[in-house]
Order: structure tokens, then C-alpha cells, then sequence
């Protein structure tokens, strides 16, 4: 007698592979939960690279935009540079200045990405909320969940930018003759 199909049950999940491999070895065509989690982490590989590349774009956006706003702020600021050189402020106090500046600068554009990225996470979990009922799971599934400490890593990660960003306007500034400073009009 032939059988189109025949399931077999495992004692324990961590030998569902090996068995798998076992019946195809064999000759027989093997099917198991394991190769749909497997395409789904294939899946999530690819967005999560997809989403990566996105953000590192985006970084060297973010780190161009910082230095060029510092590098502006010197130019507007020259006078007052020069001033401050004069009445004594050290070249280091001139560098940590513009430093502060720029990692208040990333620190507040990764707030501003993380109250974003919170309200996105919002409407995706709950415009997504019936994805557990196309799982056949019949729970509710929240699909973006963001960790606390995702939150204060980005928020370091993006005042580390910030400084890292503003370090090449920061040096600029203490290099700038204190004379030829208060002169420029």
C-alpha cells in the first residue's frame, strides 16, 4: 500500500532537524515548521540589512549636516572666538565649547529619532496587531518592540557623532588668530 503523506512526530524540538535530514537522505521529500522559521529569519536578515544601509546612510547625512552647521557657526562666530581668546579662554576651552555644541547637536537629533522611530513602532503594532491571526497563533503579536537599552545607546551613539562630527570645526576654532578674528567684520 502507498501513502501520499506521513507525519512524524518528534519527542523534542532540537532533533526535528536531524530527523528532517534523516528522511531526505533517505529519498522521501521532508517538510517542517523549520523551514518556514528559516525563510522567515532569511527575510528578516535581508530587511534588517535593507534598514541598516538605510541608517548608515543616514548617519553620514546627519554627520555632514553637523559639521556643516558647526563650520557656519564658527564663520558666524569668528568676533566672538577672537573675544574670547583675548580675555583668556584657553584654546582647550574654545575646543570643548564647540565639541558640547555639536553633541547637543546629535544628542537632540537622536531624541528626536527615537521619538520617531517610538510613533512608527506604535502604528506598525497596532495596524499589525492581527498578524498573530495570519500566524494561526490567534494571539496578538507586536511586531516592533524597542528596547530601553536601544533608546540610550542610540541617544550615546548620536552624541558621540556629534562630537566625532564637530571635532574637525572645533580644532578650526582654536587655530583662529585672536587679532585677525576681532578685525573681521
Amino acid at each position: 500500500q502507498e501513502y501520499e503523506r506521513i507525519m512524524v512526530r518528534v519527542d523534542d524540538i532540537k532533533y526535528v532537524a536531524e530527523i528532517q535530514e534523516r528522511i531526505k537522505n533517505d529519498g522521501f521529500e521532508a517538510y517542517s515548521l523549520n523551514d518556514m522559521l528559516d525563510e522567515m529569519n532569511k527575510m528578516t536578515g535581508i530587511i534588517q540589512a535593507v534598514l541598516g544601509g538605510i541608517g548608515a546612510v543616514s548617519l553620514l547625512v546627519a554627520a555632514i549636516g553637523i559639521t556643516n552647521t558647526m563650520v557656519m557657526s564658527i564663520y558666524e562666530r569668528t568676533k566672538e572666538i577672537g573675544i574670547m581668546k583675548v580675555i583668556g579662554a584657553s584654546l582647550k576651552d574654545i575646543k570643548k565649547l564647540f565639541l558640547f555644541e555639536s553633541a547637543m547637536i546629535g544628542l537632540l537629533g537622536g531624541a528626536a529619532g527615537i521619538t520617531f522611530s517610538h510613533i512608527l513602532s506604535y502604528i506598525v503594532n497596532k495596524f499589525g496587531s492581527n498578524f498573530g491571526d495570519y500566524m494561526g497563533t490567534g494571539a496578538e503579536t507586536k511586531i516592533s518592540i524597542i528596547p530601553i537599552w536601544l533608546v540610550f545607546a542610540a541617544l550615546g551613539f548620536s552624541a558621540l557623532i556629534g562630537i566625532v562630527s564637530g571635532y574637525y570645526p572645533a580644532r578650526r576654532a582654536m587655530h583662529l588668530s585672536a587679532l585677525e578674528a576681532i578685525r573681521t567684520e
